[in-house]
Order: C-alpha cells, then sequence, then structure tokens
C-alpha cells in the first residue's frame, strides 16, 4: 500500500488484494472493541473501523480468524481513511505493514502468499477437511439466504472431499442443545431472537467448560449498541447486517483451503 489517490485518499495498491475477513485486535488495552479486515495484501490491509485514526499512525494489532487461524501480531502504520458510503461500505483505514518491526513477521509473509496463490500444504492434501457450522437465526429469510451462501461455496471448493456443514437454530435454547451434541467449529448467530438471545447463548457457551473454546460470530442489525453487548458476552466478532456474506464464507473456504486446520469443541 503505497501511492496516494489525490482524489479519494486511497492506495493505488501496487500489491493484489485478497479478500478476507479476519479479526482485528489491538494491543492497547484501551481498545475494547475488535475491528475486521476488509482485504490484505503483502503491501498492507483495509482495516473495517468506526473509530478515527490520524493518518501516520502506528497501529499494534493482531489478525486471525476464530477457530482456524492464529492471532498473528502485526505492526502498521495508517496511510489513508475510507468514510462511509453505504451499509456495504463501512468506514475503515488503509494500513501499511511495517514488516521490519511485525513480530510475526514470518507468519504474514507466509499467509499473505499463500492467499495469493492458494498454495496447500501436502499434508493437507492427504485427507478432506469438514468444518461444521450452527447457524442460529430466527429470520428464516436470513437463514435461508446465509445457509445458501454457504452451501453454494461448499458446491465450488478447491478442496476435494471437504465438506462445510449447517445447522440451523432459530433461538438459543435450541442452539444449545445442538451444542451439547456438538461438535462445531464456528457458530454464526443473531442477537436479537426470542426464548433465548444471542448474548445470553454466548453467556451459556462460555460459562460451559466444554463449550468455551467454540468461537462465536455474531450477525445483527445492533449497530454499535449491538456490537458492545455482543463482546462484552463473549463474541469473537461481531458484524453488522447487510453483511459481506459471500467474503465471510470464502475466508473460510481460503484458510481452509491452504491448509489451516478447524478447531472445534
Amino acid at each position: 500500500m503505497a501511492n496516494q489517490d489525490k482524489e479519494s485518499g486511497e492506495d493505488k495498491r501496487i500489491f493484489p488484494r485478497a479478500p478476507m475477513l479476519l479479526k482485528v485486535e489491538y494491543s492497547n488495552a484501551a481498545q475494547f472493541l475488535a475491528d475486521y479486515t476488509e482485504n490484505i495484501s503483502e503491501g498492507g490491509v483495509f482495516i473495517i473501523t468506526e473509530d478515527f485514526y490520524q493518518k501516520g499512525a502506528q497501529l499494534d494489532f493482531s489478525v486471525s480468524f476464530p477457530g482456524l487461524l492464529d492471532p498473528i501480531q502485526v505492526r502498521g502504520e495508517v496511510m489513508w481513511r475510507r468514510e462511509a458510503r453505504s451499509p456495504g461500505e463501512p468506514a475503515g483505514i488503509g494500513v501499511r505493514f511495517l514488516l521490519d518491526q511485525s513480530p510475526d513477521r514470518a507468519s504474514l509473509v507466509e499467509l499473505v502468499s499463500r492467499l495469493r496463490s492458494r498454495e496447500r500444504p501436502a499434508a493437507a492434501n492427504a485427507r478432506p477437511v469438514n468444518f461444521r457450522v450452527l447457524l442460529v437465526e430466527d429470520n428464516v429469510v436470513v437463514r435461508d439466504m446465509l445457509r445458501y451462501g454457504i452451501q453454494k461455496l461448499c458446491g465450488r471448493s478447491d478442496f476435494p472431499g471437504s465438506q462445510l456443514e449447517v445447522v440451523e437454530a432459530d433461538n438459543g435454547r435450541e442452539a444449545l442443545e445442538h451444542l451439547q451434541k456438538g461438535p462445531y467449529h464456528l457458530v454464526v448467530v443473531d442477537l436479537y431472537m426470542p426464548i433465548m438471545d444471542g448474548g445470553q447463548l454466548i453467556e451459556h457457551i462460555r460459562a460451559n467448560p466444554s463449550l468455551a473454546g467454540v468461537p462465536v460470530l455474531v450477525v445483527s442489525s445492533g449497530g454499535r449498541e449491538g456490537r458492545v453487548r455482543a463482546m462484552k458476552s463473549g463474541a469473537d466478532v461481531y458484524l453488522d447486517k447487510p453483511i459481506k456474506l459471500k467474503q465471510m464464507m470464502e475466508t473460510i473456504e481460503t484458510l481452509l483451503a491452504i491448509g489451516h486446520t478447524p478447531r472445534g469443541r
């Protein structure tokens, strides 16, 4: 991420970008809420964030994906900011990697290299990967959309024999029953539901030693208030509706394809 576009303030992107939805956590303890990435390249990353950062500010943060990619510690410099354009294009910052100052430089370089080439380790080719998602959403239309997106990506996956399985629940109580029968590698949950809402479900998950490690991704329309509640309950990532479903599922597919082993209960 280098040269600046004088009209938009955005970089001209010397390096090819890979769309990736990764969790961003800042080293600053005062920064409670995690953000997430929109894309990543050899040169840097675009981070979706409502917080204001001055151009030139240096940030220490990690990128990860719950259950698939362990945190990679990075240092970067803010190069530009994009104001919110639409619900599908939220505000964020373009960050240039300071590789020489990044604690996990080797891991970061390897990740970006594999994303670019879609290279798979030989060991990953030896056996199929099964990835189970529990989808908790009371809105049937939204649930159908999410399931369709997941299944469509499964059908054109580039890791033959592997399978992404989607199990559905329309409230937190039903979801807990499914989780007890597990295992699941990811829980995607709405925050606002009848009987037991998403916040209560997450609290139950985190309080149960046998479930506490299951990654939870919240997809909701609660804005900042919902985001605060979800993260305090123990969610790993919070995404506002409408979300980039395709990007979320392609991130999972890509990480599996380049050899990351799913972890769950």
